[in-house]
């Protein structure tokens, strides 16, 4: 009996190694450490508060939609967030602020498994993901404001006040749900018609 047990227990990891979902998963965390990377080598500055969300969110949502996985945007955005601070960078605000990109993460994994579950296409699946978009970094803003730094105005094109920095955040968050959206409609329908001119 105990052996019949081990064997079924076994059988049932291989079936998880095995299946889809551990795969996207995989995938969807390699496309995090890909972009907490490229955040913590290329350091690209636009000048504007929560910039950085597009350069992780937006891959990690492709790479969500595409893939299937229903944690895939939550795991992608942890591990961009470890990444970045395991190689000295900042995307998290350090631990303390990690919770909030996992919070992230989530809205954007439901709002990814309700588009999927209605098969919501089109506008209205831009439309969803640029809603979340903006939810998921102005949390990530709630993080900034934990930091010293996170309640000080900010000045941009001769522009300032305190109502810039959650109005900045809010438009990356709205641009990384809407390219994440597009790109992956794009590339799912060039993968279709591949599919069927072969």
């Amino acid at each position: 009996m105990l052996g019949f047990l081990l064997t079924a227990k076994k059988a049932n990891v291989r079936a998880i190694v095995r299946s889809d979902q551990f795969k996207m998963l995989f995938v969807s965390i390699s496309v995090g450490v890909m972009a907490g990377l490229f955040l913590s080598f290329a350091r690209p500055k636009l000048g504007m508060p929560g910039h950085k969300a597009f350069f992780w969110m937006t891959p990690v949502l492709i790479a969500r939609l595409l893939g299937g996985c229903k944690v895939g945007a939550t795991a992608g955005g942890f591990f961009a967030a470890l990444t970045t601070y395991s190689v000295g960078a900042n995307l998290a605000g350090g631990v303390a602020g990690m919770p909030m990109i996992v919070l992230a993460g989530i809205i954007l994994d439901w709002t990814v498994n309700f588009i999927e579950k209605n098969r919501i296409s089109g506008w209205g699946m831009i439309l969803l993901l640029g809603i979340a978009g903006v939810l998921a970094n102005l949390v990530c803003l709630a993080k900034r404001m934990i930091l010293p730094s996170g309640l000080n105005p900010h000045s941009f094109l001769g522009l300032s006040g305190l109502w810039l920095r959650p109005f900045s955040y809010a438009v990356f968050g709205l641009l990384s749900g809407i390219v994440a959206s597009v790109g992956a409609q794009l590339m799912m329908r060039r993968h279709h018609g591949l599919r069927e001119t072969s």
